[in-house]
């Protein structure tokens, strides 16, 4: 009896010891492994597939999941028939109302729908969507693959990144989840598994590879100096927006946002989709649920919208055109407390270099207010470090000046009645009358023509715009205009500073053209 006993012991033993190891394996189904967000909510963690250099088989990668991929309905107000653009058609009018015509029946406010996808990022309810697929709902349904549906609420969202964060309320059930990936580290090539409810066809997989990274392209009323996107040759239709983009191990590395169609440069654009990174949109997210909205690091300063050619590399003796020129500091933001100034060029943000004005704005944008930057800029021919406190960037549209259309008072030439030529760079230029002055409140020459086959036509010098400085030499008028020329001799580099009626000022670097 006591061999008996002992081994049934054994086999107690044995058996535990393969449970337990089944356990640690996770061949038990057991929940992915997880792991606490900055914001404190639980994510996934683990990829849906196995390891491996080669990519894992896209059935497996869509049956894993597809489960945690949600339909999402908007309900919302229907627009009116003006907004809809509806024909003027009488049989319409007769039984909906027309319009313009108060003797007839008053419109009817019906409701429309219509339909996204998300992806659960929480065992607790939290989903990832557009914020296009969100916007404007009175009533929002989320139905799971398994066909149960769920009313939810919208969390937050940041419409400049097209990204929204929804709950439902789980009811103490555990929700399949999608685990997080990296797309910073997405390379371009990549397979990519883009997963939604195109057109309504629910749990729809496409495949195919990340074409290209950081797109900046329009997409609804994203913000274009902030969002960029995966570009990618799956398929991605109406109805996936909000949807998974899945790399080959089935972690989200993309949000599928929009598709491009018809006319480009030329041609014909079809299936070239767009899907926002993960990071970005994680980054929204984890700031929403900290402090329910997002704000975005603001330096303060006016970027020259020409950029960096040679010729302005050649005025600044720079070793490059990488940079950002600052045009102007306001007074009391982060950047004029730091110590930046006009004339500055930004080089790097915390080490990367900085190559366009989007670049830079992206880079600042990235940061939260409050957060601490480090600048290289270059000054009086080399660099130097300064470190910003970023404020918090403002999306309101500063104010425009007066209209430049308004046509001036006095004679054609100004008060010296004669044009200045600036022929070597083919501009001429006249004399601006008070009036003007004082309607642009600003003082300089006015640009009477340009020759356009000159360099300066080529760097959008137009005629109306007002040059304020040639080199660093402040002009009132034609006079100082042609002696500042006068100090110029063929191959010296030259920067212009303009400004157009609405007081947006910018600059142009040319070179004097050897003779």
């Amino acid at each position: 009896m006591e061999k008996k006993y002992s081994f049934a012991a054994l086999l107690a033993v044995i058996a535990i010891s393969i449970v337990f190891g089944m356990v640690l394996g996770g061949r038990l189904n057991a929940p992915q492994g997880m792991f606490a967000a900055r914001s404190g909510i639980v994510l996934a963690q683990n990829p849906l597939v196995g390891p491996g250099a080669a990519p894992s088989d896209f059935a497996d990668i869509a049956e894993a999941a597809i489960p945690a991929v949600v339909s999402v309905t908007n309900t919302s107000v229907a627009k009116n028939d003006q907004e809809r653009g509806a024909p003027d058609d009488q049989f319409f009018y007769w039984f909906f109302g027309h319009p313009n015509d108060d003797d007839r029946p008053q419109q009817r406010r019906e409701s429309e729908q219509s339909f996204g996808s998300g992806f659960i990022i929480s065992g607790d309810g939290y989903i990832l969507t557009n914020n296009h697929v969100v916007e404007g709902a009175t009533k929002l349904k989320v139905e799971m693959k398994s066909g149960v549906r769920y009313d939810a609420k919208v969390v937050g969202t940041d419409p400049s990144i097209d990204m929204a964060l929804i709950k439902i309320d789980a009811q103490g059930k555990q929700l399949p989840t999608l685990p997080l990936g990296d797309s910073d580290k997405l390379r371009v090539g990549e397979w990519v598994v883009a997963i939604g409810n195109p057109l309504n066809l629910e749990n729809t997989v496409t495949v195919g590879v990340v074409s290209a990274k950081e797109r900046r392209v329009p997409i609804g009323g994203t913000d274009g100096g902030v969002a960029t996107f995966i570009q990618t040759d799956a398929a991605i239709n109406r109805g996936n927006s909000g949807g998974p983009l899945l790399d080959a191990r089935g972690r989200v590395v993309g949000m599928n946002t929009a598709i491009l169609r018809g006319a480009l440069g030329g041609g014909m654009a079809e299936g070239i989709g767009f899907a926002l990174p993960i990071t970005d949109a994680r980054s929204s997210m984890e700031q929403i649920l900290e402090t329910g909205e997002v704000k975005r690091g603001f330096l303060g300063i006016a970027m020259n919208t020409a950029g960096l050619n040679e010729s302005a590399r050649e005025f600044y003796r720079l070793p490059d055109t990488n940079g950002v020129i600052v045009q102007e500091v306001t007074p009391g933001e982060a950047a004029d407390k730091a110590g930046l100034e006009a004339d500055d060029i930004i080089r790097k943000v915390d080490g990367e270099e900085v190559k366009t004005n989007l670049d830079l704005i992206g880079k600042i944008a990235h940061h939260r207010p409050g957060d601490k930057v480090q600048l290289e800029v270059w000054r009086d021919g080399k660099p130097r470090n300064i470190e910003v406190t970023l404020g918090a960037r403002d999306q309101e549209k500063i104010q425009s000046r007066l209209n430049p259309k308004d046509e001036p008072e006095g004679s054609p030439g100004g008060p010296s009645g004669r044009p200045a030529n600036a022929e070597a760079l083919g501009i001429k230029v006249r004399d601006m009358t008070p009036s003007m002055r004082r309607a642009l409140n600003v003082q300089g020459v006015l640009v009477e023509e340009v020759d356009v086959q000159a360099e300066a036509s080529d760097e959008g010098v137009e005629h109306g715009t007002v040059i304020t400085q040639v080199n660093r030499t402040a002009i009132h008028d034609v006079g100082d205009f042609r002696e500042a020329f006068s100090k110029l001799k063929p191959g010296d580099p030259v920067r212009l500073m303009l400004q157009d009626g609405e007081g947006n000022a910018r600059s142009v670097y040319l070179t004097v053209p050897k003779r």
